[in-house]
């Protein structure tokens, strides 16, 4: 009985993973746009090919590898990507919750879970993105310091944290606002107690941490012959595609609208004021903690870098789940204090800890009924993946080696035909100006043109953020008020339409989009 009672809080992070991983589920949609790269991207590794020389993206590497061991262990399936999301998102939860119940007690460590693994579902969407999986390692290093924040002296567990957000920084540039704010913390804490040589010391391990998963993939793209092409697309072409795009100062509170996580986010905004006030009283009192100061920077740092780019797409406050995390189970323990005059640690016996964890995992069942009937008819199709009709389309109507070209970069589409791309540059025309380099394009025309693919699939209408290669579907676009404004047109793009206009007719058409073929003369 007492196992069970241990256990009830893990079975319920466990199904907080699953409805967080609802949308993600392969047997009933196609990925999404990023998440088909990625899996194409993994799918391109196993065959030989190698990131930033055979396609290009400006992600670091490693989403690329993390679908590729999905894929190896799936067999080629969806599924293993999936079941690699899960592990992440689970070992996740697991490490917060044993951080928080340490520092705050159990009752605060299952509310910051429920409201990290909710906020999560809100902005996860169909999943497989950068940020989730980053989710795992900054988990990890926050764990790591909050087990050392009260104890100096600790200079190889800061490399290790340093390491962890190095790793997580591989995935994706501004994945990192937790070492930010760690290492601002570490600063403004010894610099206030003038105690110089330690905060030096901590940086400088911390950094070196950091450098070193950086270090050994730039060795590995070394002896590749690709190692600038990397550094370039994974860090200097941020900088660019971050300035790209003009933006208002009201962009930054983007993760509090409906693009983001709305309510969650407002709520971790409240408890970070509250958090405010405890830090100014600490501060009066001259008791202020270096975790204190960590807590007092680091939700605005998130929120900074996850709208460095201007663009609200919903996955980029993935990053937002530890802060929702860890914010909120202050606030629960800061009440349960003021409310029960006792101590958040003392507060619950492990029999009071298992009824709310039973109660929590009843919840989970309540709120979202439909997730459930959903995994439920997963496993009466024996975990089939969808089969998407374009997709299908394509695999009919093509051989193995014919190449395929996504007319916006729907991957995906190719990842499951089991179709390769005649380009490097996957995404182009979808680049922002200032961001689009004159090789970018020479490069793409090149490959099109000296490799026409046997199909192009035309999917500009269904999103109308790039020009139809059909002239027609493209005067219907530049007709509509206000719709060629909002788009972005590389200079030499009426040279891809005269080649598609010279060797292609249009064979099909499948929800929206159309389907080019090449001419056989």
């Amino acid at each position: 009985m007492t196992k069970i009672r241990l256990a009830l809080p893990y079975v319920f992070l466990f199904l907080l993973t699953a409805l967080a991983l609802d949308l993600a589920n392969p047997h009933f949609d196609k990925p999404a746009r990023d998440g088909g790269f990625f899996l194409y991207a993994g799918g391109q590794i196993l065959e030989g090919k190698i990131p930033y020389r055979d396609f290009w993206d400006s992600k670091g590497p490693g989403i690329f590898y993390i679908n590729a061991l999905g894929l190896l262990l799936g067999g080629g399936s969806r599924w293993g990507v999936w079941f690699i999301e899960f592990v992440c998102i689970f070992g996740t939860l697991i490490l917060l919750y044993n951080s928080l119940s340490k520092r705050w007690g159990v009752g605060a460590a299952l509310f910051g879970s429920l409201f990290a693994g909710l906020g999560l579902r809100a902005v996860l969407g169909y999943g497989n993105y950068t940020e989730e999986y980053a989710l795992l390692f900054n988990a990890a290093g926050l764990a790591l310091f909050l087990s050392m924040v009260d104890v100096e002296r600790n200079y190889w567990k800061y490399l290790w944290v340093g390491a962890l957000f190095g790793l997580s920084f591989t995935f994706r540039a501004n994945n990192i606002g937790g070492l930010f704010a760690i290492l601002g913390a570490v600063f403004l804490f010894y610099v206030f107690k003038r105690n110089y040589l330690e905060t030096l010391r901590i940086i400088l391990a911390a950094l070196a941490g950091f450098a070193l998963p950086l270090l050994l993939w730039t060795i590995y793209f070394a002896l590749l012959g690709n190692a600038g092409e990397m550094i370039y697309a994974s860090i200097i072409f941020n900088f660019s595609y971050s300035a790209a795009k003009d933006r208002e100062w009201l962009d930054i509170f983007g993760g509090f609208g409906r693009y983001g996580m709305d309510w969650y986010g407002w709520f971790t905004l409240a408890a970070w004021f509250v958090l405010g006030f405890r830090v100014l009283a600490s501060f009066v009192q001259r008791k202020v903690s270096v975790f204190e100061v960590f807590l007092l920077l680091w939700f605005p740092i998130e929120i900074l870098l996850s709208n460095l780019s201007g663009r609200n797409f919903t996955h980029y406050y993935i990053g937002w789940t530890l802060a929702a995390a860890v914010y909120s189970a202050f606030l629960f323990a800061e009440v349960w204090q003021a409310a029960f005059k006792v101590p958040p640690l003392e507060g619950w016996s492990d029999g009071f800890s298992a009824a709310a964890s039973l109660a929590l995992i009843i919840l989970l069942i309540a709120i979202s009924p439909s997730s459930w009937t959903r995994y439920a008819g997963t496993f009466r199709s024996g975990g089939a993946a969808y089969v998407d009709p374009i997709s299908a389309y394509i695999r009919d109507n093509t051989q193995p080696d014919d190449l395929v070209l996504t007319w916006y970069p729907e991957m995906g589409v190719s990842f499951m035909a089991g179709r390769v791309s005649p380009v490097k540059y996957l995404y182009y025309p979808l680049f922002l100006e200032g961001s689009l380099t004159p090789e970018i394009e020479a490069r793409y025309i090149e490959d099109l043109t000296t490799n026409p693919p046997e199909l192009i699939l035309d999917c500009a209408r269904s999103v109308d953020a790039i020009p139809s290669l059909d002239p027609v579907t493209r005067e219907e676009q530049f007709s509509t008020p206000g719709l060629k404004r909002k788009m972005y047109l590389p200079p030499r793009l009426g040279e891809i339409f005269e080649f598609v206009e010279r060797n292609y007719q249009i064979e099909n058409t499948i929800n929206e989009c159309l389907i080019f073929r090449l001419n056989q003369n």
